[in-house]
């Protein structure tokens, strides 16, 4: 049975660290949090997702300097994992093996040799993390049709 793919972009919660395992193997891997924004307007709100990433990928995304806040696409297997709270409820958390990842372009120009940012690179100021905000949702309330 094959686990669920799923594509997500999110921002890393934390600086990423190469890890090795315990299992005898000693296979690298980076395990961090991804924060993914779920939902539109005052019903948007972050969902939490536990990642990791092992071998080369993970090398990579060291070698690529993620780190926290770091605006990321993400493909992944899915796994329900049940633990338990410090309260002793039972709980449900998914967890991401990564298959693949990548940088979101955020079209935030670049600084010329002096520091100085160009007028005419400059992005409209309603954009954030080169995404234009939704104007108009169409009559169902979704930013598309």
């Amino acid at each position: 049975m094959s686990r669920p793919k799923i594509i997500a972009i999110g921002r890393a919660t934390a600086d990423l660290e190469m890890k090795n395992s315990q299992n005898g193997k000693n296979t690298k891997y980076v395990q961090f949090g991804l924060a993914v924004n779920i939902g539109y307007g005052e019903e948007q709100h972050p969902n939490f997702y536990n990642c990791v990433a092992f071998g080369a990928l993970a090398q990579r995304m060291i070698d690529a300097k993620v780190k926290k806040g770091s605006l990321i696409q993400i493909t992944a297997d899915q796994e329900l994992v049940e633990f338990t709270r410090k309260d002793g409820s039972p709980g449900t958390m998914a967890k991401l093996t990564l298959l693949d990842w990548d940088y979101v372009p955020t079209n935030k120009p670049k600084d010329d040799a002096n520091g100085n940012t160009p007028a005419s690179a400059s992005a409209p100021a309603e954009m954030e993390d080169g995404f234009a905000p939704v104007e108009d949702c169409g009559d169902n309330g979704l930013p598309f049709d």
